[in-house]
């Protein structure tokens, strides 16, 4: 009778040890990732004539490299992967997903 259905059994027992190893990121931590402040500049230091030059660097651990642009009141942050693809984060969505390794509360 076994041998009837072995398919079926080992197709079972595939299936158990697959569900196992799922990859669903929904599971995966949400801890935030490190981030070192490389330089830091006030938006209104008198010797940043070019906002592209004196602007606050985030090295993380993923590593993407961010860049804080200062609009108005709007701060965001630039961020660009290993391979130049590019993402704007608002301050509020930066800081939920990294944080600075010298600001940290242990």
């Amino acid at each position: 009778m076994l041998y009837k259905h072995w398919k079926i059994i080992a197709l079972a027992i595939v299936a158990l040890f697959w569900s196992g190893c799922s990859d669903d990121s929904s599971s995966k931590s949400k801890e935030p990732i490190a981030c070192v402040l490389d330089h830091m500049w006030s938006p209104d230091d008198p010797s940043c004539t070019n906002p592209y030059s004196c602007t606050d660097t985030y090295y993380c651990n993923d590593k993407i490299v961010c860049y804080t642009q200062y609009e108005e009141n709007k701060v965001t942050l630039d961020c660009r992967d290993e391979n130049g693809n590019k993402t704007i984060y608002t301050e509020d969505e930066f800081k939920s997903k990294y944080y600075v390794e010298s600001e940290r509360i242990h």
